[in-house]
């Protein structure tokens, strides 16, 4: 379904390209009515019997095994396979939402067997405003675009990885990084987002699920499925906006990726910081 290495090379190479140009629970269905209106029923039955003089007491023994067939049927039932819509028949409007989304919030974690990164990007995918957060492998760095002025804080093993002459002396600080250095050329939130799902299939008729369920992420409802052959899960908002949720593909092992997406179209701009140094100052300039 998805390459498990896409994201994390792709956040690396990013890092390294700007780095560089600058410095050098599921759950239950709610129990309805049912049993209850079973117990009623039964209640009513016997007193009809009542009224009518009839010693006969098989109908509402009957009408009282069937409210507890009823109860424990409505207690136990899954969620019937006409509620989740086979997710082939929604993919294309998921790739949709996702293509056509302007803003969201996405966390990202996971290894290509080699290197890991866990990682949180939000803004807006016109590139206008937008903040990453990534710990890759020993390096952590937080990056701000704000328009295309971009402020980067990375620590000593960032700037070790981003090729800093002297990594320590970026460290820890707020690096204003101005237009004409051109980090927006090669590192930008959509970049990120359009490659991640380029490897996306477009067409969901060859996703085959072996679960198709109705769940709870995160406090929010959810459509869970799991791809026959892929070692994937996918989750897909259950409110009729059918907007991605979450991508698991190769939990549990060396290479696995995990991508769960928040906020679409609602993401608050990211202030910029007001302590930031100019790169200029750093690189003697």
């Amino acid at each position: 379904m998805i390459q498990r290495n896409r994201i994390t090379t792709l956040a690396f190479a990013g890092a390294l390209a700007f780095g560089l140009s600058a410095c050098g629970g599921d759950d239950e269905p709610e129990a309805t009515a049912p049993a209850q209106t079973g117990s009623d029923a039964a209640g009513d039955g016997a007193e009809e019997s009542a009224d009518a003089g009839s010693g006969d007491m098989t109908q509402e023994t009957e009408g009282d095994d069937m409210a507890e067939e009823t109860a424990e049927e409505t207690e136990e039932a899954p969620v019937a396979d006409g509620d989740v819509p086979p997710l082939e028949d929604i993919w294309s409007d998921v790739i949709e939402n996702a293509n056509s989304a302007e803003s969201m919030t996405a966390t990202i974690s996971g290894s290509d067997g080699t290197m890991a990164i866990d990682a949180t990007l939000t803004g807006q995918l016109d590139d206008s405003n937008f903040q990453v957060d990534a710990t890759i492998d020993d390096g952590e760095v937080s990056i701000i675009a704000d328009g295309e002025t971009y402020y980067i804080n990375g620590d000593e093993g960032f700037w070790g990885m981003a090729g800093a002459p002297d990594a320590g002396s970026f460290a820890g600080q707020w690096i204003e990084a101005p237009a004409e250095m051109g980090i927006g050329d090669t590192f930008s939130l959509s970049s990120l987002w359009s490659d991640f799902f380029a490897e996306v299939p477009q067409d969901g008729s060859d996703l085959q699920t072996s679960t198709a369920e109705l769940s709870d992420l995160d406090g929010v409802e959810a459509y869970h499925y799991v791809i026959d052959g892929q070692d994937a899960e996918v989750w897909v908002s259950a409110d009729g906006e059918q907007n991605l949720l979450r991508v698991l593909i190769g939990e549990g092992q060396e290479q696995d990726i995990e991508l769960t997406v928040t906020d679409w179209n609602e993401t608050e701009p990211v202030e910029p910081p007001e302590d930031a140094v100019p790169a200029e100052e750093l690189m003697g300039g």
